[in-house]
Formats: structure tokens, sequence, C-alpha cells
């Protein structure tokens, strides 16, 4: 009946409900769409529609910011880096922090 209630992959966010929910500014999110680290889903009329797994991303890039104090090109690199040798971004994100 509710399933799309366990559908990460669900867009159902707007950006402003979006950004309240990870706790930023609705820009920082055009930025890491803008940066390509995001890519939310846009409706007929072109508004952006976040999902459950962006907000995750989010969170992540975020983290990744905050308490490894990389910049936007420094998460970028990270994730191409992950994305070339498959890795999972936390259990590389964990590795840095042991």
């Amino acid at each position: 009946m509710y399933r799309w209630l366990h559908d990460s992959d669900k867009p159902v966010y707007t950006i402003h409900i979006a950004a309240e929910l990870v706790g930023c500014h609705p820009r920082t999110l055009r930025i890491y769409e803008e940066e390509g680290l995001i890519q939310p889903k846009r409706t007929p009329k072109n508004y952006r529609l976040y999902s459950q797994s962006d907000l995750a991303m989010v969170r992540k890039i975020s983290n990744l910011i905050g308490e490894m104090n990389l910049t936007l090109a420094g998460v970028k690199a990270l994730f191409t880096v992950a994305e070339c040798f498959d890795i999972e971004i936390d259990k590389m994100f964990q590795e840095l922090l042991d």
C-alpha cells in the first residue's frame, strides 16, 4: 500500500524540503548539482525532486567537507577515484579516519 515510502530512489522532496531535511541551504544543493555530485530528478515543469538516496549522498558530501576539511573539488576527486576502483565511499571514508 505505502510501497513508495520504502523506495529510496523515488524522487519525492522539493529542494526546500530536501535542504531542510539535511540541514543546509537550497543553494548548497544547487551547487552540488552544478558540480555533478548529485543529480536530482526533474518534474515536467523542471522542478527538482530529491530522493532518500540523494539526501544520503548530500549527507556524505557534507560529512566529507565538515569532518575531513575537503573542498568540493576534493570530494569530487574522491568520488571519481572511488568509482574508478569500485570502492564504496563509506569504506574509503572509514579507512581514512582510522
